[in-house]
């Protein structure tokens, strides 16, 4: 007969992140301040001003090098593989292989933001004035030349203050 091992627990990253516990990056240097805390929800929401996320996370976990750091390693790679390679676009645009490869990229792009908008929409068409309001922006879009997207979101707000129960 052989002695069996008792199992150990061991922190699978489900456990860890279950633990009540801030992330590593919030736990480096200090205990979380209500600022360290609010940097997660920040960086999640911010689809814009992703350096000063990323400088600002950088500076909570190592001070003013850390943010420096984050930049740095954020957006380098960016700049090689866009702003080294640029003198060479011209000649490689020309090829149909590559040609092929940005038809392809693009349709699956599309594909995927067309997936986010079917996800979102599930979520978000929750009645008929939900779904008015987004026919409707639809069909300015489609219709107008150029439309400011910040004004057809503003519209749109207004629109559904005034048209859902309780919302005026």
């Amino acid at each position: 007969m052989t002695k069996e091992t008792p199992h150990r627990k061991t922190a699978t990253p489900a456990r860890r992140a279950g633990s009540g516990r801030p992330p590593t990056f919030l736990r480096a240097r200090k205990k979380p301040t209500l600022a360290s805390i609010a940097a997660m929800p920040a960086a999640m929401i911010t689809p814009g001003p992703v350096v000063i996320t990323v400088g600002f996370i950088g500076y909570l976990v190592a001070g003013p090098a850390g943010a420096v750091v984050a930049a740095v390693a954020t957006f380098l790679p960016c700049y090689v593989f866009t702003v080294v390679p640029a003198p060479h676009f011209r000649r490689l645009s020309q090829s149909r292989a590559i040609k092929a490869f940005v038809d392809g990229v693009t349709a699956a792009a599309t594909g995927a933001i067309a997936g986010a908008a079917f996800v979102l929409g599930r979520r978000a068409l929750a009645d008929v004035t939900t779904v008015a309001i987004a026919l409707g922006t639809l069909l300015v879009l489609a219709g107008a030349r150029r439309v400011p997207e910040p004004l057809v979101i503003a519209a749109a707000g207004l629109l559904g203050v005034l048209l859902k129960p309780g919302g005026g």
